[in-house]
Parts: C-alpha cells; structure tokens; sequence
C-alpha cells in the first residue's frame, strides 16, 4: 500500500507541473498568430487533452486542497493550480472563440 503523505506531496508536483503545461499553452494561444489549420483528428486530440488536463487539474486541486499538510508545496501547488485552471479555461475558450480558433487553438488568425 502506498504512503498517503507521499502520495500527496506527488500531487502536489504534479499540480505544479499540469498548471505550468497549461500556461504555457494559454500563452501561446494569446500571444502568437496561427497561419494554418491543423488536422481534423489532431484538433480534436488537443480539445480532449486541454479538457481532460483541466478537469484532473481540479479533482486534484480539491485532493491537495483537503488532504495535504500546510507547509511544503501546498501553497505554491494551489496557487498554480488556480492559474493553470484559468489558463486551461483560456485554451478551451481560444477554440470556441471563433471559426479560426477551432482549427488553431489560437485567438489570432492571419494568413502567413
């Protein structure tokens, strides 16, 4: 059987780590102008990666929220958390913010 505090304290790295993958992301949709469509299959991976990322992101989010020691990580890995929530919010909204969007993830479309 695994150790409860240790499985927690790996929660909250990879609360950490999920948050700073979404930003990232989030950036990147914001920040750069897409010139072209990706694949039909391709955008519909990334749609179930951006939301499946987002939505464990909050089971665990709520696991280190009620189970996890105070001191340590907890902080820092609710604190990036609820970014990397926004920012997952932020890249689902980039693909339904538009036509474009759809295809590219991105809010800014132009012809290269």
């Amino acid at each position: 059987m695994a150790d409860p505090a240790r499985q927690m304290k790996h929660n909250q790295y990879i609360v950490i780590f999920m948050s700073a993958v979404l930003l990232l992301g989030a950036v990147n949709a914001v920040m750069v102008t897409a010139d072209e469509y990706d694949p039909g299959f391709y955008v519909w991976f990334k749609i179930a990666l951006d939301a499946a990322m987002t939505g464990l992101l909050v089971v665990l989010l709520v696991a280190v929220a009620r189970g996890a020691d105070s001191g340590g990580p907890k902080g820092l890995a609710l604190l990036a958390g609820l970014i990397g929530l926004a920012a997952g919010l932020v890249k689902l909204a980039a693909r339904f913010s538009s036509e474009h969007g759809w295809w590219t993830g991105h809010f800014n479309y132009a012809l290269g």
